[in-house]
């Protein structure tokens, strides 16, 4: 076995996933009944590309569907292929993998990318988007690390603990959904913070630079901020932490941070299909489907214990 053969075959099971996957989609309707609500958690890594011209890299978008009992679907596909409808049809089969149906309430979490909230328009247009805590609450923290800075003798320290009392007032609105609140005390600060009587004072100054951009993106946002406050003592996700774990299952470890390989923008959708399959653990009933005679499927039910 040579890493040529292995690739040549991988290459070919992936292209036979994709026809299986087609007979799948023209199979006969499931009556199951839908459930009730599942969440969708959409992240991007980008790939090194083989040939440098015309891209260095491309993106590949990943998510995770997560419907009852935490159960688990994951996806992925190569944004820019070209294909119409790719994003569609993986999301799709994940949603129906986790028994999702016309009357099944979708929400999507995602960091608030625009490129991602395009994926999620295009491909679930009518599900409701929500921002990620987590990377909302880091640019507050960053903002409150950079404001903590040391002081100049006679800089103004009051000036200081005013500018980290403001942000954490913004960021509580924040939590409690209490959006345009909270997006009023950050503009607020930001023209506070640019007053000339506080250039002075460094880490004002810096605060005065990099809070537009909370602001900008709070504001591009602002429709997708619910009360995360009340989502989180319910039990509902707020955080998009296991869409960034498929990222690291499904392109990282081979395809962009630890190897540092390159791959063809045309040919990956084939190894992320087989990987997906390996990791939803679909794969043996895939080849069942493909393969007549095929291994028969494990009793995973326990022996029974005779007593005598």
């Amino acid at each position: 076995m040579n890493a040529g053969t292995i690739r040549n075959r991988t290459l070919r099971v992936g292209k036979r996933l994709e026809k299986h996957r087609e007979e799948v989609v023209a199979s006969p309707v499931d009556t199951t009944p839908a459930v009730k609500e599942v969440v969708i958690g959409l992240d991007g890594g980008y790939v090194k590309s083989r040939h440098r011209r015309p891209e260095r890299s491309f993106e590949v978008i990943v998510g995770k569907v997560i419907g009852p009992n935490d159960a688990s679907t994951r996806f992925a596909f190569v944004r820019g292929t070209g294909k119409k409808d790719e994003g569609r049809r993986c999301v799709g089969e994940a949603l129906r993998a986790r028994g999702a149906g016309a009357t099944t309430a979708v929400t999507v979490l995602t960091d608030g990318d625009a490129g991602l909230r395009e994926v999620q328009r295009a491909v679930v247009p009518g599900a409701t988007h929500l921002l990620d805590w987590f990377h909302l609450s880091m640019r507050f923290q960053n903002l409150s690390q950079m404001t903590k800075g040391p002081l100049e003798p006679g800089a103004n320290a009051m000036a200081q603990q005013h500018a980290l009392d403001k942000l954490k007032r913004a960021k509580w609105a924040l939590w409690n959904g209490k959006t345009i609140r909270g997006l009023i005390r950050l503009v607020h600060l930001s023209q506070w913070a640019q007053a000339p009587s506080l250039q002075g004072t460094k880490p004002i100054a810096k605060l005065a630079r990099a809070l537009p951009d909370l602001v900008r993106y709070v504001e591009l946002n602002r429709d997708s901020m619910p009360n995360y406050g009340l989502r989180y003592r319910s039990g509902q996700r707020i955080s998009t932490s296991f869409a960034e774990s498929s990222v690291n299952e499904i392109i990282s470890h081979r395809m962009a941070k630890r190897q540092q390989m390159r791959w063809n923008r045309h040919t990956a959708p084939e190894f992320l299909r087989v990987r997906v399959h390996v990791l939803n653990d679909t794969i043996e009933n895939a080849f069942r489907r493909m393969h007549t005679g095929f291994r028969p499927e494990r009793n995973l039910q326990p022996a029974a214990i005779l007593n005598g």
